[in-house]
């Protein structure tokens, strides 16, 4: 999809389509890298977004001391 740069102040800027918003699940930020002159978007993840399933996941791999195993 061709785009056109659009003046805004002192820096250029482009204008997504609605539909490429939603496919890539852009909210009100996105993260911005440049690699090999290549510029890419990616939307911003919550740091704690699926914590709990990741937590959850982390407990059954734990071993588990069982009942009579350990003493204070």
């Amino acid at each position: 999809m061709r785009i056109k740069l659009t003046k805004i102040g002192n820096s250029w800027g482009v204008r997504l389509p609605k539909t490429v918003l939603v496919e890539c699940g852009f909210q009100k930020e996105a993260e911005l890298e440049v690699k090999q002159k290549t510029v890419l978007l990616s939307p911003v993840t919550s740091v704690r977004e699926n914590w709990e399933a990741q937590l959850s996941a982390e407990f059954n791999k734990a071993p588990f001391i069982k009942k009579g195993e350990w003493q204070w």
